[in-house]
């Protein structure tokens, strides 16, 4: 009689688990994509809110100056700063992906790639090279 409970309870406990891990299972790759395209959305908004205002300082010219707020999110490998382009190299579960935003002005300058919120200096200079320098306010 106790072999046939135990048996049961373990039958019990089979079936459970056969309807759990199926469920757990797809609960991590629905959270693991929720992940990866908030990851893209925050990327993606701070590289235009990085280029708005490069180009509200650029339209203002020579001393202009806004100091920003940004969110990098995690997966953020590379940012690169160059010409009129600001690039993110962006990854996630699916590969590694570019997210960029054009500017109307010359860009130059370096910001972190550790996940966090950052505060930008924008600054349009007078320079050969460059109209705008970004870089992270101290």
């Amino acid at each position: 009689m106790k072999a046939q409970a135990a048996f049961e309870y373990m039958l019990v406990v089979i079936l459970v688990l056969a309807f759990l891990v199926p469920l757990w299972t797809y609960m991590l790759s629905v959270n693991k994509e929720a992940s990866d395209e908030l990851s893209l959305s925050y990327a993606k908004n701070a590289v235009e809110s990085i280029t708005s205002a490069a180009d509200l300082v650029y339209s203002q010219g020579p001393p202009a100056k806004v100091r920003i707020t940004v969110f990098i999110p995690d997966g953020v490998e590379e940012v690169n700063i160059t010409n009129r382009t600001v690039n993110f190299r962006v990854a996630f579960s699916a590969g590694v992906t570019g997210i960029f935003a054009l500017s109307r002005a010359r860009l130059n300058g370096t910001i972190p790639t550790k996940r966090g919120t950052y505060w930008l200096e924008i600054e349009a200079i007078d320079h050969v090279d460059y109209d705008i320098n970004i870089q992270q306010a101290s």
